[in-house]
């Protein structure tokens, strides 16, 4: 899959240098950087915010190791979850198409003060790669229910 301009210029959405290392110790399971992909917002509500369908494109990667799940767009982590969290079953993994996958949750459940459902969808080729261990993970398919 062709990584975006950002990346290949800037290496805005790579795994930052320092992570790396940690990443690599956990065991890396399966991980894609250089990623395009949207945050979709539909009525999240939060302290001093509210997003009405609103949609942003981003460069960032995606990483499953044999301890966490951790997303990230640009620079700024976005997912950063324990596969032994409970939470994990409240997080929603679905293929779009083989070559995106969605990853939807209530943002309460990591967000004191926000309410809504924020979904994150990933362009790479390794979608099904990932889709199929986030599943047997723990998390659950389909999209997370709008309250």
């Amino acid at each position: 899959m062709k990584k975006t301009l950002s990346y290949r210029l800037f290496r805005l959405g790579g795994i930052p240098r320092k992570l790396r290392p940690l990443l690599e110790a956990e065991g890396l399971r399966v991980a894609d950087e250089g990623l395009s992909g949207r945050l979709v917002m539909g009525r999240v509500r939060g302290p001093g915010r509210r997003h009405y369908g609103r949609v942003e494109g981003f460069s960032g990667f995606l990483v499953v190791t044999g301890k966490r799940v951790m997303a990230y767009s640009y620079a700024k982590r976005q997912i950063n979850i324990g596969l032994d969290d409970p939470r994990l079953a409240e997080i929603y993994v679905r293929l779009t198409s083989p070559e995106w996958l969605a990853i939807s949750f209530e943002a309460s459940t990591f967000r004191e003060g926000w309410s809504g459902v924020m979904e994150f969808r990933f362009r790479t080729d390794k979608a099904p790669r990932f889709h199929e261990v986030l599943v047997a993970a723990g998390a659950s398919q389909g999209r997370a229910p709008s309250a």
